[in-house]
């Protein structure tokens, strides 16, 4: 097979496309981002302020990175952070009260029924399913839970001691394609999937937003301005 070697994430209609390529090798899902597969994944460093144009970058590097096989989506972020904290612990809490990294699927392509992920330096995770956007009288479905997943998270540094200087964390994901199934349709159909992903920051009040795609506005769930994942046999 003849892989399409890129170093950044391309631009397509002022939003970003992700170049998902498929890998042979197996996935430790513990956290480290230290498997060789991540080495040959596209490294995106893009992350913005939510608001776009004009507004500050974010004070800390973010690198995500994103593979594929047969059975699942994985998905990595190692996320800069000087003072590493988390409290929410239980599953489905409102994560972004702390710092967190989020994922959000669109897999049809549809702007309207996605699928969100959240997760803090505990490794703890909030998910859930929308029917369809806020603004468009939609509802969060919190007791869905993304069926399969798998996650684990790694601090380089020392969690809640703001005393000592931190490196940040990293956070890994599995997510089975079997488990986004819509009815009859499986999203392994799909070679381009409408996604965002965000990492909520508390340096002020209110939080820094800061996006893979951004909305142009203080508000993620806008499923027609996020990016592309693009799928690559």
């Amino acid at each position: 097979m003849v892989f399409l070697l890129v170093l950044l994430p391309l631009m397509a209609a002022g939003q970003p496309v992700y170049d998902c390529h498929r890998t042979t090798g197996k996935i430790k899902i513990d956290g480290k981002v230290t498997d060789k597969e991540w080495a040959a994944a596209v490294p995106c460093t893009d992350f913005r302020d939510i608001r776009g144009e004009g507004w500050p970058a974010p004070k800390y590097l973010t690198t995500m990175r994103m593979l594929w096989d047969d059975d699942n989506l994985y998905i990595s972020a190692v996320l800069e952070e000087p003072d590493v904290k988390a409290k929410v612990s239980e599953r489905d809490d409102i994560v972004y009260h702390d710092n967190d990294f989020e994922v959000f699927l669109n897999p049809y392509g549809d702007s309207k029924l996605y699928y969100e992920f959240e997760t803090n330096a505990l490794g703890t995770v909030m998910d859930l399913l929308m029917d369809k956007p806020y603004k468009q009288g939609g509802t969060y479905i919190m007791t869905w839970d993304f069926p399969g997943l798998k996650n684990a998270v790694k601090v380089q540094g020392t969690l809640n001691k703001s005393s000592d200087t931190d490196t940040g964390w990293s956070v890994e994901i599995m997510i089975p394609f079997d488990g986004l199934k819509r009815g009859g349709d499986d999203p392994r159909k799909n070679k381009e999937w409408k996604a965002n992903f965000s990492r909520v920051e508390w340096l002020t009040k209110p939080e820094e937003n800061w996006v893979w795609a951004p909305t142009g506005v203080v508000d993620i769930h806008i499923p027609d301005k996020w990016g592309t994942i693009r799928f690559v046999d």
